[in-house]
């Protein structure tokens, strides 16, 4: 599964990492358990960097992934900051972000990390 979870002890934020070639079924299975982790605490912001990640969705598949019975545990409960090449990735991201949040989730969609994490920390 090319997607990690790690938090770091006395750090409010969970970082999800995600690599390689991936598709939509191990993209939902990847982000479903990650949602579940029981170190992923409840209203703990999410920093999820996809740069090294060679998958895109295609239009359906952001759809579905955006959509409220997707990834329940991660939607509405989190913060969820998106780190993402310039180019195509961040179009794909974006129009996420906008379906996503249009379902209740508060996703951003971000090309550098240090705005990323100001906005997690609530920082404008």
């Amino acid at each position: 599964m090319p997607f990690e979870l790690k938090t770091i002890p006395g750090e409010n934020l969970a970082r999800i990492r995600g690599w390689g070639k991936d598709d939509f079924a191990s993209t939902l299975a990847a982000m479903r358990a990650v949602a579940e982790d029981p170190r992923l605490l409840p209203d703990m912001p999410v920093l999820m960097d996809a740069r090294e990640l060679d998958y895109l969705a295609t239009p359906p598949e952001v759809s579905n992934l955006a959509a409220p019975n997707a990834m329940p545990m991660l939607f509405g409960r989190h913060r969820l900051a998106i780190l993402v090449r310039r180019g195509a990735q961040f179009g794909v991201a974006r129009v996420f972000a906008a379906k996503a949040e249009s379902a209740g989730a508060q996703v951003e969609v971000f090309a550098e990390e240090a705005l990323a994490l100001a906005w997690l920390k609530g920082e404008r």
